[in-house]
């Protein structure tokens, strides 16, 4: 009834990767969803439909970045407010977070510009793509950079709706935000509203934690795949026996150009990195402390301890992506002058043979980042995160607080 094809699965597997290696792809479209994200939070406005835009993205801010974290510092100030300790943690570790989205996402709406600079150096690191193991490389890009922020925000997002789920169930709002003019102890209607409200405004401070933690993941693993191109392309050097030396000469030439570019790249990228990742470390510490603390001795309810699981994995999401990818970045960039060093370069010109050397002390510097010039981002600096959060989690328990509180 249906034709069986003639070709073997392997033949037909090559041809497939062939097809997607033939089409042309751009570093760009590795940040095609992180823009689209950045549009749909109001920090990236196009030509089309501009004053429509900027009305949308004051909504936006005014909902999220500003009325957000004032209705939980509120939500604190008010006498008439009564917490159960469970509540009140659940609260306030979102709170922390939530504060911190703001003063990030503000950060970010001043550094997207800088950002935008990047473009013209990647697209000349793109003119280079021409071989199909390079272009394989780029393809791989683009998908990773639309997984990664699908990834951020699928885990997010999880908390947020098993948060509300939990609450509901409960019965009481997820985070007892202030909202003017309602109470939710009033009628049932106004609980149901109150829970979904805080529920969209925790939705879009998710989203802004989308934005503010796939960035830096995305632009280093651009980097990232920009350094194994120009591996590949070292590897490749003087291996053609029709090319004269003065050709290996030139193609040592362009290597060292695309490095050039590399690096420029990376400075672009830096500062963006250096000042939101700090403030990120900074605050995702403490807010691990505190749900391990929230989740240990205070949650009473199995469905909250549950709700504290996926809000310790997303607060893990924010900052494991990074510091795996950055010291993954580091490890490549290490093997560059290793890769240079193994080269056919013996039987070259001397004109080549001291560029290669200068190539090859210009590719030992390690291409790293830095949170806030203090510490750098890597998986070292990851693990004493944790390691902090468990200290000052044992340091709580052993103060009895569940004993003294008379929650035994």
């Amino acid at each position: 009834m249906f034709k069986k094809s003639k070709q073997p699965p392997q033949q037909l597997f090559v041809k497939k990767t062939a097809a997607k290696v033939s089409s042309k792809v751009s570093t760009k479209e590795a940040t095609t969803y992180l823009f689209r994200c950045f549009r749909i939070m109001g920090l990236y406005r196009t030509d089309k439909h501009k004053y429509s835009y900027i009305l949308y993205s004051m909504f936006i801010h005014f909902s999220v970045t500003i009325f957000l974290p004032s209705s939980f510092i509120a939500s604190y100030s008010l006498k008439s407010s009564k917490f159960e300790y469970d509540t009140l943690l659940t609260s306030i570790q979102v709170a922390i977070n939530v504060i911190g989205s703001s003063m990030k996402i503000c950060m970010l709406l001043y550094y997207i510009p800088h950002l935008l600079t990047a473009e013209p150096v990647m697209a000349k690191l793109d003119e280079r793509c021409v071989d199909e193991d390079e272009v394989e490389l780029l393809y791989k890009l683009k998908n990773l950079g639309g997984r990664l922020v699908v990834s951020f925000a699928i885990s997010f997002w999880s908390y947020a709706t098993s948060t509300f789920i939990v609450s509901i169930l409960a019965g009481h709002p997820p985070y007892s935000l202030y909202l003017p003019y309602i109470n939710w102890r009033n009628s049932k209607w106004e609980f149901i509203v109150v829970s979904v409200i805080e529920w969209m405004l925790m939705d879009g401070a998710c989203a802004q934690e989308v934005a503010n933690d796939a960035y830096a993941a995305v632009y280093v693993c651009i980097l990232r795949a920009h350094v194994n191109i120009l591996r590949l392309r070292i590897s490749k050097l003087c291996s053609n026996p029709d090319k004269s030396l003065a050709d290996n000469v030139e193609d040592l030439k362009l290597c060292i150009v695309d490095h050039k570019n590399i690096i420029e790249l990376y400075n672009i990228i830096t500062p963006v990195i250096s000042a939101t990742i700090f403030l990120q470390f900074t605050i995702t510490a403490g807010i691990l402390g505190i749900t391990l603390i929230n989740m240990m001795i205070f949650a009473k309810a199995f469905s909250a301890k549950i709700a504290s699981c996926f809000y310790v994995l997303a607060v893990v999401v924010e900052i494991f992506p990074l510091c795996y990818y950055a010291n993954c970045l580091m490890y490549d960039s290490d093997r560059l002058s290793e890769e240079i060093f193994h080269s056919s370069w013996i039987h070259q010109s001397p004109q080549y043979r001291k560029m290669m050397i200068f190539f090859m002390q210009r590719t030992q510097q390690t291409i790293e980042f830095m949170a806030g010039k203090i510490f750098y981002i890597n998986l070292n600096s990851f693990i004493s995160i944790a390691k902090f959060s468990m200290s000052l989690y044992t340091l709580i328990k052993k103060m009895n607080l569940k004993e003294r509180l008379g929650l035994q």
